[in-house]
């Protein structure tokens, strides 16, 4: 199959939308199927660079409010071209913004099937405040927004039962299918945990949180709980990976807190260096305190690698941490359990060992290469129905 791929976040920018339309289209890629992926262009970047895997970038400006952020136009009669030129048979948009509308555009005028997948919760007050609008009116606005996407699109996947649900009661009207994010395990390496340890916290535990600096991580939220975690447990650590928007917040909040010793700031990690960076085994727990996450894909890593999660009772990420079995989920506002639950976890070897053993079994259902069939079988349907 020839498959086009509309996606207004890709590299350099590095976040679990990027993360998994890579391993989408290296799992494509890898099965014969020829991919081509739509993406901004950026000045100075390194291309992505993968058998059967063909990168076009699209002229784009800055957005402005978001880091690394780019918008495109919304037709470009060279893409057109372009595509009809490989005879592309289905094309399959990830983002709602510029290049998401460029999408279904294109894909009326080459007479192919449309797929839209809902990756993000922009409708969310945590994002909307990016813009410094956040109020209910625009929420609903943002609703609308989203709908305008969605509903032209022959399908719609996302990547969790529950935020299926939600875009149902929002008014998504087409059939919604849910493709839950793939994670390759065979891609992490270990092997060096112990000199990781030493360096970062040789006499006590690390927490590890991976992900934006932004607001829709809520990341202010899990240093007052970590605050109540060193309170009883002073040697303990808390690794975040990640940069954004709001960085400077963060070291602004983590010295008014007198946290300077206990968190360690590591920034931005190329996904393909942290993987292999022994990071994972080093820690003993992940936590997230996101209440906008449609799955986690950084949650689904660090499951993947054993470790036992502490995050809020919301959306996508109450469908991977099963309360009680391979780590805690707590109501958002109790900060004082959910520094409790971390405790729990670093103080208590037994139970820490059966959560982390249920942690892998959890992450083994979302192996890539079953996510690449059930592809797959949705892109050959699609294409045959639209022949016929």
């Amino acid at each position: 199959m020839k498959i086009a791929i509309f996606t207004d976040s890709f590299l350099p920018q590095i976040n679990g939308v990027v993360t998994s339309i890579i391993d989408m289209s290296k799992g494509l890629a890898d099965k014969g199927h020829e991919i081509y992926v739509i993406a901004p262009k950026y000045d100075g970047v390194n291309e992505f660079i993968y058998n059967n895997v063909q990168v076009k970038r699209v002229p784009s400006i800055s957005a402005g409010f978001y880091e690394d952020f780019k918008f495109t136009s919304q037709f470009s009669l060279k893409i057109l071209k372009y595509l009809r030129k490989e005879k592309i048979e289905l094309i399959h948009f990830h983002t709602p913004i510029t290049l998401g509308a460029q999408a279904i555009i294109l894909s009326r005028l080459l007479k192919v099937p449309l797929i839209g997948t809902f990756h993000t919760f922009i409708t969310d007050p945590n994002y909307l405040k990016h813009i410094k609008l956040n109020s209910r009116i625009i929420q609903r606005l943002s609703w609308a927004y989203v709908r305008i996407y969605y509903n032209k699109c022959d399908l719609i996947t996302c990547p969790s039962n529950i935020t299926r649900q939600e875009l149902i009661l929002n008014g998504f009207k087409k059939n919604i299918k849910v493709v839950p994010n793939g994670i390759n395990i065979k891609i992490f390496n270990n092997s060096n945990w112990k000199e990781v340890k030493k360096k970062y916290n040789n006499d006590g535990e690390i927490i590890l949180f991976v992900g934006r600096i932004a607001y829709e991580k809520n990341i202010n939220y899990l240093l007052d709980c970590f605050s109540m975690v060193l309170k009883k447990m002073p040697r303990t650590k808390l690794l975040i990976i990640g940069d954004g928007p709001q960085m400077n917040e963060l070291k602004s909040k983590i010295n008014s807190l007198k946290l300077l010793s206990s968190v360690i700031l590591l920034g931005k990690m190329e996904h393909c260096d942290f993987v292999k960076s022994s990071i994972f085994k080093a820690c003993k727990i992940f936590v997230t305190a996101s209440v906008t996450e449609t799955q986690g894909i950084a949650l689904l890593e660090a499951q993947a690698n054993g470790l036992p999660a502490v995050g809020i009772n919301a959306r996508g990420t109450k469908e991977l941490i099963k309360n009680g079995y391979n780590g805690y989920i707590v109501d958002y506002g109790d900060k004082r359990l959910f520094a409790n639950r971390m405790m729990a976890l670093l103080s208590n070897k037994k139970k820490y060992n059966r959560m982390s053993k249920n942690s892998v079994k959890v992450a083994k259902k979302y192996e890539i290469e079953n996510i690449i069939s059930d592809w797959e079988d949705i892109y050959l349907d699609l294409i045959k129905n639209e022949k016929n």
